[in-house]
């Protein structure tokens, strides 16, 4: 399996704080990772140094709210529909289109999975 390298673990690992608040003006919403109740998560890829990194945020659901604020008519209900129908289930809701909107984060933990170790981003303010 091939992953692409992570960018936060890549700033962790550069000594980069956690303290730090990391601004992505023209942040791209494609799809949207249901991880529990009322917490989410997407990843992008990002092109840094010359190579591209995998770049996870994770933000709650008064975050997604004003993300959808943000978003065309039908990605926002599209998104409502999925997540009133079934709050619960972790899953990820692919769409068509593109949600564009500021964020401010910060690394989170480090996180490890069966086949990689990443750090997301946690949001603290949509822009």
């Amino acid at each position: 399996m091939s992953f692409k390298p992570d960018y936060g673990l890549r700033q962790m690992n550069e000594g980069i704080s956690r303290d730090v608040v990391h601004h992505f003006h023209d942040f791209r919403l494609y799809s949207l990772t249901l991880l529990s109740r009322g917490q989410y998560s997407t990843m992008v890829e990002i092109p840094f140094a010359g190579e591209l990194y995998a770049l996870s945020l994770d933000f709650n659901q008064k975050q997604l709210d004003q993300i959808l604020s943000k978003a065309p008519p039908q990605i926002s209900s599209f998104i409502r529909k999925e997540l009133t129908h079934d709050p619960v289930t972790p899953r990820t809701l692919d769409f068509e289109g593109e949600v564009v909107f500021g964020v401010r984060a910060r690394l989170g933990e480090l996180q490890k999975v069966q086949w990689e170790s990443f750090v997301p981003f946690v949001a603290q303010e949509i822009i």
